[in-house]
């Protein structure tokens, strides 16, 4: 399989499927269109395999998230939750923190609202948790605010 790339030199730095002229855009343009299935986007992209097709199709640039909250329960069992935006919604993890200190992680899900996200702290940390930003160290009422994402 070839690796999607982004190279400043070709198509303005668009990501594309190495060593072919097809960017992500025009497979994702095309694969969107209506009643397109399955053998018509291997019909119009022949040099592609499966594979390179898929990862065309569910590409997603990596990018920093913009907001990063945590939280640590003394417990027991002793935890350490996580909220971070993604590139589309929002994830929320907890991992159980061993004898050790080792973060260990135990679940994870994914939302597309920040209020359906909200619903899963309460069932892994008690409610006087402090919850801060990761960045910053400050604390967060993660109850009262409203987080706007690009």
């Amino acid at each position: 399989m070839r690796p999607i790339v982004c190279d400043p030199g070709k198509f303005d730095g668009a990501p594309h499927v190495e060593g072919t002229s097809f960017t992500v855009a025009e497979i994702k343009a095309y694969w969107s269109g209506p009643g397109v299935t399955a053998v018509d986007i291997r019909r119009r992209f022949p040099d592609l395999s499966e594979t390179e097709l898929g990862a065309a199709v569910t590409y997603a640039p990596r990018r920093d998230p913009q907001f990063v909250f945590v939280a640590e329960s003394e417990g027991p069992p002793r935890r350490r939750l996580h909220i971070r935006d993604e590139a589309v919604g929002w994830r929320f993890a907890c991992d159980e923190i061993d004898a050790n200190g080792d973060a260990q992680p135990r679940w994870d899900t994914w939302e597309e609202d920040w209020d359906r996200i909200l619903l899963y702290p309460p069932e892994y940390a008690p409610s006087g948790i402090v919850w801060r930003d990761a960045d910053t160290g400050a604390v967060v009422d993660i109850y009262r605010i409203q987080p706007e994402r690009c």
